[in-house]
This record gives structure tokens, C-alpha cells and sequence, in this order.
């Protein structure tokens, strides 16, 4: 059997094809009512099923065309369509000469044994029937069909301009939702970034601290045997200063020759003078001595940078023994002024924000280009302390004042700052002290950092809170 189909949507056509060729039938395929015209006069087929509504040239123009050709008329004709008016495509097919109107989603192979039994009544019948020609009252009902189906038509334009609007709607929608994903992944990747730095730096300032403490200690022991065999060897010379006056005297009343013989030999080995400067250089070598314990002193008391504990400190300690550390920065270019006020002890983490200190101070020696002065000053504010670390460097620019806190910013050369001093320092004070660290400054004249710090502390706070614990008077 050869089989045409006339059809607009390649899916439903390629369908129908299969369906047909799996039970042997030839299959020519048109793509609107025109194709299927000149495809039917060429190729003479068996049958033509048709959809109904189709561009150019409708099932129904084509049926027309078919049953008022003398060759043509003969070819039974299957409408397999979508039914837009109800039952009058129905009526109107059947009026046309089509043997039926079979209405979708009918299944292919429905359509297929429908197809098999017209042809059987075809071959069982005698001749072909006798349909009526198209007359004014078809003509008209086709007007009315038209008019019916163009309604329709509008109306689906309008429902896909609809689905349109709709659809660019979801998808900016969509856009806006991946657009802020993204934005949220972005600052996850940011944090995650500034995170994993802040902890490679503290991690990098435990090392130090340790290696601090490990030093300190190996100084410290024998620091200790020095200064005390010095304290052993100032009492000593006062004893030989002492025996050396009481021989001089004694001396005095013996022979004139034995007087001279020890006199030549006293100057020869200059004791005199050795007398004389042996205090001094106890006394200086005593004082070295006690710098460099001070300097111990200070690497212990910083190392505490990588304990997690918080306990009641003192504040101004704590600068100080961060300007020991810092001191072979600033001691070229600036002098260092003091104005330290009478602070109670801070429940803090001292190591932590002894690396505060060390950040702002040598961000000040760096920004002092021959030389200038820093300014510490501290005092009491209610229940909060403040420290302020001032300048009198070039000072920041304003639009780089606002983003100094911001991990990785620097306004240093490349290779010369990471940019997480100031970021660190912040977290420090903020979030794990419950602070506050703020910056005022102007080009040309300088900068001040002010840090305020919760005399209870945000973790003695937390743990009176939660512990029903009052705080131990200092």
C-alpha cells in the first residue's frame, strides 16, 4: 500500500511514517496541503491522510482540490487531525468526500486499522461513492470555518505570546537566582580564601611565638648564671679594692727599696687603673645583663600569641613588651612617645592582641618615610579601655580608608605586604574580643588607630552568661 501523508509537524509526521512502514506500506511524506497536491498527481497513492489545519494550503483546500480532479478524486482521502470547531470538521470532511475524520491524539496504529478497513469496504464495494460537490452552503460553512479557525489561531498566538512573557520572566527569574548563587558562592570562595590566609598567618605566628618561647628559655637560664656571677664578681673586687688599700698601708712602713720594687710593678700592671674601671665595667656588663632578661622577658611575654586562653592582663604590659619586639623597626626613624593611663587588668587573649599592636605599629614605622613620632596613649573610658597608636606618617587616602580592613588589600608594592595585618587585627578585636578598632587619618599629617576593649571581656561576658558565674574582682 502506498501511503501519503500530509502533515505540518515533522514529529507527528515521522510518527505516522514509522507506524505505516512497520506494517510494509510505501510512505511519501508532504509537509502541507500544495506538497501533497503535486506529491498525489505524481505519484498516484493508494490512500492520503492529511492533518486539517496546515500553512498555505489547509487539509480541507486540499481535499477540494483532490475531488475536482478527474484522476485524483478517486484516492480515498483520511483526515487525522486536531478537531478546533467540535463535530463540524466532521461534517464538513464528510461533506467534502473524505471516508473519515479521525480526531487526535487517536494512536498511529488506530489510525492504521482504520485505515485497513476503508480500504477493505473500498475493494468490497462497487465503484466509488458519489459526494456531493461543494455548494454555496459549503462555501459559506468554509467562510464560517475560516473565520472559526483564524479565531483560534489568534488565540493561540496570544496564549504562546503569554507562555513567552512567562518563559523570559522564569528566566530572569533564574538569571536573578544563578546571578545571586553565584554572588553567594563567590563570597563563601572569599571568605574561605580569607579564612584559610588568616589561619595560615596565626599559624605562621604561633610558630614564631614558639619559636620565641623556645629561645627565650635557652637565653634565659644562662642569663641567669651571668648576672648572678657578675652580682659574685662586683663583691669580689670590692673585697681585692678593699685587701689593696690595707697592702698599700701596710707597704708604707717598709724599706724604701722594697716600696719602689712594688710600686714599678703596680704601675706596670696598671692596677690602678684596673681598680678604677673594674665597677664600671661590672656595673655596664650588670646592665646589659638586665637588658637582655628585659628583652627575654618580653619574647615570653609575647610568644602568648598562640594560646587560646583569656585571662586578666595588663594592657600597657602588653605594649610594652610589643615595642621591645618591635623596636629594631622603629628605632631608625621615629620616636616613640608614651602617655599611659592607669588601666585595670583586661580579660583578653594578651598574645592575640599583642599581634594587634605589633600590625598597627609597624604598619606606622612603614608609613614614616625619614622620620617622625609615634604616640601611644591609653586610659579608661567606663567599662572599656582605649588605645590609640598615632603617627605622623603620609596618611591614607580617603578612598582607601574604607577598605583598609578588607582581607588582602595593601596599598604596599608587591612582595611587600600580604594585605591580612589589619584584616587580622580586626577579627581579633571585634569578634573575639567584642571591641571595636577604628581609624581616622589625613594625607599629609598622619593616622590614628583607636582600639576599644570591653573591660570584662566578650568571653568572660559569654562565660558569666552562660555559666551563672560572676567576675573575680581584679
Amino acid at each position: 500500500m502506498n501511503v501519503l501523508i500530509v502533515e505540518d509537524s515533522i514529529v507527528n509526521r515521522k510518527l505516522l511514517r514509522y507506524t505505516f512502514e512497520h506494517y510494509g506500506c510505501t510512505v511519501i511524506e508532504a509537509k502541507d496541503g500544495e506538497e501533497g497536491l503535486d506529491l498525489a498527481a505524481r505519484h498516484r497513492p493508494d490512500v492520503i491522510i492529511s492533518d486539517a489545519l496546515m500553512p498555505r494550503m489547509d487539509g480541507f483546500q486540499l481535499l477540494r482540490a483532490l475531488k475536482t480532479d478527474p484522476v485524483l478524486k478517486s484516492i480515498p482521502f483520511i483526515f487525522y487531525s486536531s478537531a478546533y470547531t467540535g463535530d463540524k470538521e466532521t461534517e464538513l470532511a464528510l461533506s467534502l468526500g473524505a471516508e473519515a475524520f479521525v480526531t487526535k491524539p487517536t494512536e498511529p496504529e488506530q489510525l492504521w486499522e482504520k485505515t485497513c478497513a476503508i480500504m477493505k469496504e473500498r475493494e468490497a464495494g462497487s465503484g466509488i461513492p458519489d459526494h456531493p460537490a461543494a455548494d454555496e452552503t459549503n462555501e459559506q460553512y468554509l467562510r464560517e470555518y475560516s473565520r472559526i479557525v483564524s479565531s483560534k489561531l489568534v488565540e493561540k498566538v496570544r496564549e504562546l505570546e503569554q507562555l513567552n512573557e512567562n518563559l523570559e520572566q522564569r528566566v530572569q527569574e533564574r538569571t536573578a537566582e544563578l546571578n545571586e548563587r553565584n554572588d553567594e558562592i563567590q563570597q563563601a570562595y572569599d571568605d574561605l580564601k580569607r579564612v584559610q590566609a588568616q589561619l595560615l598567618q596565626q599559624d605562621k605566628m604561633a610558630s614564631v611565638g614558639q619559636l620565641a618561647a623556645g629561645v627565650a628559655h635557652e637565653i634565659n637560664n644562662p642569663m641567669g648564671f651571668i648576672i648572678s656571677n657578675l652580682g659574685s664578681l662586683g663583691k669580689y673586687v670590692e673585697k681585692l679594692t678593699a685587701y689593696l688599700d690595707v697592702d698599700e698601708k701596710l707597704l708604707s712602713g717598709c724599706d724604701p727599696a722594697i716600696r719602689l720594687m712594688a710600686t714599678q710593678e703596680r704601675q706596670k700592671y696598671k692596677i690602678d687603673r684596673i681598680r678604677k674601671d673594674m665597677p664600671d665595667l661590672i656595673n655596664e656588663s650588670s646592665e646589659g645583663a638586665q637588658r637582655v632578661r628585659q628583652i627575654v622577658q618580653d619574647l615570653k611575654s609575647f610568644s602568648r600569641v598562640d594560646s587560646g586562653a583569656f585571662a586578666a592582663a595588663d594592657i600597657n604590659e602588653g605594649l610594652e613588651s610589643t615595642l621591645s619586639i618591635a623596636w629594631n623597626e622603629l628605632k631608625y626613624k621615629t620616636t616613640v612617645t608614651r602617655e599611659y593611663g592607669q588601666l585595670p587588668r583586661v580579660w583578653c587573649n594578651m598574645g592575640q592582641l599583642n599581634q594587634v599592636f605589633l600590625n598597627i605599629l609597624v604598619n606606622a614605622a612603614h608609613a614614616i618615610v625619614d622620620h617622625g613620632e609615634i604616640r601611644l596613649t591609653t586610659w579608661q573610658d567606663g567599662d572599656s579601655v582605649r588605645i590609640t597608636i598615632s603617627d605622623s606618617g603620609g596618611g591614607i587616602l580617603p578612598e582607601n580608608l574604607k577598605r583598609i580592613f578588607d582581607p588582602f588589600f595593601t596599598t604596599k608594592e608587591v612582595g611587600k605586604g600580604t594585605g591580612l595585618g589589619l584584616s587580622i587585627a580586626y577579627d581579633i578585636v571585634v569578634n573575639k574580643h567584642g571591641g571595636r578598632i577604628e581609624v581616622a587619618s589625613e594625607v599629609g599629617a598622619g593616622t590614628t588607630f583607636a582600639i576599644v576593649l570591653p573591660v570584662a571581656g566578650k568571653g568572660r561576658r559569654e562565660c558569666e552568661r552562660d555559666c551563672n558565674c560572676s567576675m573575680l574582682d581584679q
